[in-house]
Order: C-alpha cells, then structure tokens, then sequence
C-alpha cells in the first residue's frame, strides 16, 4: 500500500465523522488544527478516480490496518514524544462489555465512556485489528498522545471535568477509518504557524518545537 496526501475535503470529512461520533475524545479534538491529511491506499488503485472517503471499493482493511501500524510506529521514531495510543469506542457503553473473566488490560474508562490505551512502541497489525474487532462503533478513532500510558491511566483515576480537554491538549495526530472501514485517514493535530509548519505554543504545549525532527 502507499500513502496518498489527500485536500481540505479530507479535513471536512474528519471533522464531520468526530462530530458524529459525539462527546468524549471526539468532541475535544480541534477540528482547526487538523491537517496534512494522509491515507492508505493500495497500489494500484488510482487516486483521480478516488470515491468520496465515505465510500469503500478502493481496498482491503487487513491491509490497511497492518499499514496503519507501521505508520504509528514511523511516528514514534520520527518524534519520540509519542508514547500513546487511545483508541475510542465513542457509541459503546459499559453494559457493551462482554468479558469472560478479566477484562483485558487495554481497557480505559474515561468518564464512563468506552476507549483502548496502548504504548505506541508496540504497535502491530493485531493491536489494531484486536481494537476494531472489539469495538461497538462501526467508525475507528485512534488518537496519538505525548503523554504515557501510566500518565493517561493517572489522570483518567484522577477523573477531572476536563479531563477530555486535557488528553486531547497531548494529542498530536488522529486517525480516523474512511472507505467505510477498507482505510485509515492520518492527520496531524496541531496548530499550523502563518508561515507553515506546526506552531506548538499556547493549548499545545511546549513553545520550543521538537516534534518533526
């Protein structure tokens, strides 16, 4: 499969699928700082005859999940204040949980919603696969954080009334399924500078920028 860097259309149709997705870490993602829209595709599939993201017929999801963990981990070497995945499972509800015996040591509760915390240094095909087979919404959300899995799994104890805004506030991509379900769509979370680039000041943290070297 190769990446394909896709228009604003793409940016649209992420902000649209979070605001359909509805409370949690959905709504907490900035939708304006969403950009660099990227998506898998195979390689023969020609991307000027590319159906609209809501569409599938353009590939295999095996393939792109498989593809979606490698990515992840290209995004770990390339910026290694990565260190979280928080997979959302936005429509599912605890009484969807259907363990037999302990529930599997992915699991996060954050204010009673339903979400999967992993390190994303262990990515794999079967981290990703695992979270889509569990998953109750028929969309995928995968967001990658700064902050570690132990810190994450602190502050969802702790349980603030922010406690989405402050996650998202350590978010620095998103992917979002597309193709119904056959692709994953990668974007960068981070407000752009006037000039270009990621400008890191403010609501995102550290003013010294070291994400992209």
């Amino acid at each position: 499969m190769v990446a394909v860097r896709l228009d604003d259309t793409a940016i649209a149709y992420a902000a649209a699928t979070l605001q359909t997705a509805g409370g949690g870490m959905a709504t907490a993602i900035r939708t304006d700082a969403l950009w660099e829209p990227v998506v898998f595709l195979p390689d023969f599939v020609d991307p000027l005859t590319l159906p609209e993201l809501e569409y599938g017929g353009v590939g295999d999801s095996d393939g792109a999940n498989a593809e979606l963990a490698s990515y992840l981990l290209f995004l770990k070497k390339r910026n290694g204040r990565l260190h979280s995945l928080i997979c959302c499972d936005p429509w599912s509800v605890p009484g969807d949980l259907d363990y037999r015996g302990t529930p599997p040591d992915e699991l996060l509760m954050l204010h009673g919603e339903i979400h999967y915390l992993h390190d994303i240094a262990e990515a794999s095909p079967e981290t990703v696969w695992g979270y889509r087979a569990r998953a109750v919404s028929f969309f995928g959300i995968v967001c990658v954080s700064e902050a570690t899995p132990a810190e994450i799994r602190t502050l969802a104890e702790e349980g603030p009334n922010d406690l989405f805004a402050a996650l998202a506030r350590t978010v620095r991509h998103v992917a979002i399924t597309a193709y119904d379900g056959e692709s994953w769509l990668i974007l960068r979370h981070e407000r752009r500078a006037a000039g270009g680039g990621c400008d890191c000041e403010g609501d995102f943290g550290d003013p010294d920028c070291r994400h992209h070297e």
